[in-house]
């Protein structure tokens, strides 16, 4: 099979990557420059560099819990899922709430062995080595937990119907209500709720 990505950037191309790695040739057109490259992706160097974060956040006491606030990338039902099951196995744990993640912001919490972040997917396969402490997506710390298995291909379905627990629309956190009409309410309940969350966790 040959992929040829119409785009001027690598990021949608990258997860089509990670998705696919029986796919050996990638093309992308930039439509602005006009060029035709070749694109690879290094599989091997991720899978290390994720295995390793998560060999680390095994020996882990104590968890945050990042509840990503920009825009619609927190899900707070996850966040209460992982909490639950960090508690479980006897974690303490912390919940914050972040528009942006940074290595200095986290670097303050001194006391924090491991994060798992709620935000942006590819924030912790992009850039979770340059954290000082392991930074972990809701599947990883499923792998962390002996929940799941580590998977030969990096699951990138965190809104497909038919994902793992990890993902938005899992039976597991996917809204036991229907959505209130209206786009504003749904957002003003959503943060109404990370906050008890984040509230409930300094107890």
């Amino acid at each position: 099979s040959i992929v040829v990505f119409v785009a001027d950037g690598r990021f949608h191309l990258e997860s089509l990557m990670i998705q696919n790695p029986q796919i050996r040739e990638f093309y992308k057109y930039d439509p602005y420059s006009r060029k035709l490259t070749t694109e690879k992706y290094d599989h091997v160097k991720m899978f290390q560099l994720r295995i390793k974060a998560i060999e680390t956040a095994r020996k882990a006491g104590k968890f945050g819990i990042i509840l990503g606030t920009l825009g619609r990338q927190g899900n707070p039902r996850i966040a209460e899922r992982i909490k639950s099951k960090l508690q479980k196995a006897g974690r303490e744990v912390i919940v914050v709430l972040l528009s942006e993640i940074f290595p200095a912001k986290l670097a303050q919490f001194k006391s924090v062995d491991a994060w798992v972040q709620i935000a942006c997917p590819r924030l912790s396969i992009d850039w979770g080595h340059a954290f000082d402490a392991p930074l972990l997506s809701p599947y990883e710390l499923e792998v962390t937990l002996g929940l799941q298995h580590w998977k030969e291909v990096y699951p990138m379905d965190f809104y497909k119907k038919e994902a793992g627990p990890w993902s938005n629309y899992h039976p597991e956190v996917a809204r036991a209500r229907p959505r209130p009409k209206g786009g504003t309410k749904g957002v003003v309940r959503r943060r109404k709720q990370a906050v008890k969350i984040a509230y409930e966790a300094k107890k």
